[in-house]
């Protein structure tokens, strides 16, 4: 069986196109890394935040505390 300059052609074409696709394949999967890089990045950082949350809530209600006035005792009369 031999091959006519029509089927190299078609095959050329074939082989282009599958190459093509492999390329934008991997830079897909390649923005899905970058973009999972980015969720991982923005969780530590609020997790952070909740932590800071966490330590100024405590600080401020601990401030309140001390702030306020003795109770005072009442005189049974």
């Amino acid at each position: 069986m031999r091959l006519e300059p029509g089927h190299y052609i078609t095959l050329a074409i074939a082989a282009v196109g599958f190459i093509t696709w492999l390329v934008r394949l991997e830079g897909r999967v390649n923005a899905l890394k970058a973009k999972e890089a980015g969720h991982d990045a923005t969780r530590d950082e609020v997790i952070r935040l909740q932590e800071q949350v966490k330590f100024l809530t405590s600080a401020i209600q601990d401030l309140a505390g001390s702030m306020r006035p003795a109770a005072r005792r009442r005189i049974a009369e």
